[in-house]
């Protein structure tokens, strides 16, 4: 029996902005369970369970992707929480990369068809969890930070006892901008 794979798509996160979330991180309450500064991305499509035969496909659509979309620019502002009603158990900063943005996540999407998952696309950071044991509040802090998106990376997830560890299976260079 084939060991599926957890993978997918995303932008990976600048070593400055990473530091600025850290410090941030440090200042949250115990409420919050900061994000490892390592497993910080934003993700473009998220495709689970994978079965190894069908990693070529996935592949293929990320290298269809980099000759549609240009590089472009992302950043990041205000923090939300999730759900948006009830108890927090995400804390993340919006995430605006305007149109070529949505266009490189939809499409994809679109070419992965039914292996990625079929949630809407809300860019966003994460930046803490709740911790399971106490209640979490809403955090109100503005975000300065912007980079320019050049390439994205495929990454293989794995689940283990101490949160999740990423692998770069392969980056892809987008087009340079007009």
């Amino acid at each position: 029996m084939n060991e599926t794979l957890r993978l997918f798509f995303a932008i990976e996160v600048p070593e400055e902005t990473r530091n600025e979330i850290a410090r941030f991180g440090e200042i949250l309450d115990r409420s919050w369970k900061p994000s490892r500064s390592q497993q910080l991305h934003i993700t473009l499509a998220f495709m689970g369970e994978v079965l190894p035969d069908d990693l070529p496909k996935v592949i293929q659509a990320g290298e269809e992707a980099v000759e549609e979309i240009a590089s472009f620019n992302v950043a990041i502002s205000d923090t939300e929480v999730f759900p948006e009603s009830g108890a927090p158990r995400v804390l993340y900063a919006k995430v605006d990369g305007g149109q070529p943005f949505l266009d490189l996540a939809n499409g994809l999407r679109q070419k992965l068809g039914n292996l990625a998952d079929n949630k809407k696309v809300k860019p966003h950071l994460t930046l803490a969890r709740a911790r399971g044991d106490r209640p979490a509040r809403k955090v109100l802090r503005k975000f300065k930070g912007s980079w320019p998106v050049t390439d994205f990376v495929l990454f293989k997830s794995t689940l283990t006892p101490e949160g999740a560890r990423h692998e770069v299976i392969q980056k892809f260079n987008l087009k340079p901008a007009d």
